[in-house]
């Protein structure tokens, strides 16, 4: 069997299943699988004759010959011709080529080339087709009306929402917190729930915040060094510089009435 002597040939020249499989890119099980004659766990008979071929010549030995070998194992009987024989190689060396392990015919190659390229010009066509049908004469994408509307009502009523949004997050506050950022030195007055939190000059580049229940009264002797954040929404510079204002804030919101504003 031509597998005994390829195992023997290797032995001799001290090279392992692993020495060939380096040495020939052919997969180490496909390897065992021809010194033990399993033709059957084999990808095809044509991968088959590549596989005996590549390793015959890396263990310098007659190649033809023991793919003529292969031949009479497998359909024993039947008697391949001379011209038969180099024919089958002149096939293999020219028609086809070495990848990896496999051998991989021309013929298949274009076939599927062939088959790739058709795929491709389908898509391409029923893509333009698309687009010219999705297309206004402005060369435009032309939606539907329907579409339009909906995209315009978003538009119009996402303003809305996010005021809605800030009402109801203002409204669901059960206090107030306040912060004051200082972009100069200010005498300040801090009361909360009536309780006196601070009371003197912040520094410029100060950021303070202060929480209560019901009310934050905050008096600036210099307003327009000062800028508020209630409740998260930001309420600007409290007034001109020079200015001595007062405000007072609730969870609801800022009461107006409570400005006291002097020059």
């Amino acid at each position: 069997m031509l597998g005994d002597k390829l195992r023997a040939e290797r032995e001799r020249q001290n090279l392992t299943i692993k020495d060939i499989e380096k040495g020939t890119s052919i997969r180490a099980l496909y390897i065992e699988c021809i010194e033990k004659g399993e033709y059957g766990s084999l990808p095809g008979e044509v991968y088959t004759k590549g596989f005996i071929r590549n390793y015959a010549t890396f263990l310098k030995l007659d190649a033809n010959a023991f793919v003529q070998e292969f031949n009479e194992e497998v359909h024993p009987g039947v008697l391949q011709q001379p011209e038969e024989v180099a024919a089958d190689a002149a096939e293999e060396k020219d028609d086809s080529f070495d990848k990896g392990s496999v051998k991989v015919s021309f013929e298949d190659n274009a076939h599927r080339q062939n088959k790739i390229l058709a795929a491709v010009i389908c898509l391409l066509v029923l893509g333009g087709a698309y687009f010219l049908l999705a297309t206004g004469d402005d060369g435009q994408v032309a939606r539907a009306p329907q579409q339009v509307k909906q995209e315009t009502a978003a538009v119009k009523e996402a303003p809305k929402a996010e005021e809605s949004k800030a009402a109801v997050a203002s409204a669901k506050r059960d206090d107030v917190e306040v912060v004051a950022k200082f972009d100069d030195r200010c005498w300040t007055q801090v009361i909360a729930d009536g309780k006196t939190l601070y009371e003197g000059t912040m520094e410029k580049g100060k950021t303070m915040s202060w929480k209560a229940k019901e009310t934050v009264s905050i008096t600036a002797g210099n307003a327009g060094a000062v800028a508020l954040s209630v409740n998260g929404q930001d309420m600007g510079k409290v007034g001109e510089t020079g200015q001595v204002v007062e405000k007072v804030f609730t969870p609801s919101g800022e009461k107006k009435e409570a400005d006291k504003k002097t020059k």
